[in-house]
């Protein structure tokens, strides 16, 4: 009986920064129970770019959905490879260093929605699947810890006059989990049992209900991520150094539809020389290529002559690793410096 490799769902990240928004910096790597899944059940994942694509072996006569009829879900590391992410994209401004990005699927595609986008804004607590749970000294609670299907896997009383109760759900493996006490949510974490990559920057949760569901409907379900880019003030110092002897009559920069630069104002930049910094009017979005680059204008002359000389100097993009951030007004201000050479 031959079997056929069918496509199951994909992926695609999306990212204002990149060209053509193809954002191609992660790498899908299954948790461990994922990969044992995938082995089991014959599944591929391929990345093309910064899409990635499901595959299943079927049978001649099987359905799709039959070939994936798992009870579990999926679970991937989303490893990202460019350590200036988290500078050029908009990220929450809630993050925390024990917090990872979380993506999951929900809806179920058929021919009219086949497509289900999502905004990568959710930041869940790491935590392990073993854990206290604080809780009131003067009464006595349920503590009931959920799944990521709403199900009740674990259920404790307290004990009075004891400030936490003591949950060990290590044996349900890596996955989303919610604490509740006395039927309200308290949280919602990401319950991991494995070592996790240094560079994992999320988990993509892949929600088979509603993949099987969506298959049914003849609909191979599309998931796209679109993330957007950091909007900082772009700024750059202009050095003229001294041994030039130049005399400036006007210096100015123009950004997109000549709309000139806030400035000069003088700044010392490092190894004591003076420059001229300018800033742009209002905050653009960082991105990795333009059509249309600011441009310096100046206007000079020289100790041999009277005559008034022009220059017409590209400024560069920012550089993303130069990124920094001032409070204003209980909010963070982002700022692109280059310091420019002239």
């Amino acid at each position: 009986m031959s079997v056929q490799l069918q496509q199951w769902f994909s992926l695609e990240i999306m990212h204002e920064y990149f060209h053509e928004q193809k954002c191609t910096v992660f790498a899908l790597v299954p948790l461990l129970r994922t990969k044992q899944l995938m082995k089991n059940y014959g599944i591929h994942i391929r990345q093309i770019e910064n899409t990635y694509t499901g595959y299943v072996g079927v049978k001649n006569e099987s359905k799709i959905w039959e070939e994936l009829s798992m009870e579990e879900d999926l679970y991937f590391q989303m490893i990202c490879i460019d350590s200036n992410f988290n500078n050029y994209t908009n990220t929450s401004s809630s993050l925390k260093e024990d917090t990872l990005l979380y993506l999951s699927n929900f809806q179920v595609a058929n021919r009219l929605h086949t497509e289900e986008p999502i905004n990568p804004e959710n930041y869940l607590p790491v935590q392990s699947l073993r854990f206290n749970v604080s809780v009131p000294v003067d009464k006595q609670v349920f503590v009931d810890i959920k799944d990521s299907k709403g199900t009740k896997i674990y259920s404790k009383d307290s004990i009075s006059n004891e400030p936490i109760v003591y949950v060990d759900i290590e044996v349900f493996g890596s996955g989303m989990y919610e604490i509740w006490i006395d039927n309200q949510l308290q949280r919602t974490f990401l319950g991991i049992s494995e070592r996790i990559d240094d560079h994992c920057y999320g988990i993509f949760h892949i929600r088979m209900k509603s993949i099987l569901e969506s298959l049914k409907e003849n609909t191979i379900p599309a998931i796209q991520v679109n993330f957007k880019s950091r909007e900082t003030f772009w700024q750059y110092l202009v050095v003229i150094p001294e041994d030039r002897k130049i005399m400036i009559r006007e210096l100015a920069i123009e950004g997109e539809d000549q709309i000139s630069y806030m400035g000069p104002e003088e700044k010392e930049v490092v190894g004591g020389e003076k420059s001229k910094v300018f800033t742009s009017p209002k905050t653009i979005k960082l991105q990795q290529k333009i059509r249309d680059h600011p441009l310096l204008k100046m206007k000079y002359s020289n100790s041999f002559s009277d005559t008034i000389l022009e220059l017409d100097m590209k400024m560069p993009l920012p550089n993303v690793s130069k990124i920094v951030s001032a409070k204003e007004n209980n909010e963070n201000i982002y700022y692109s410096p280059t310091i420019i050479y002239v």
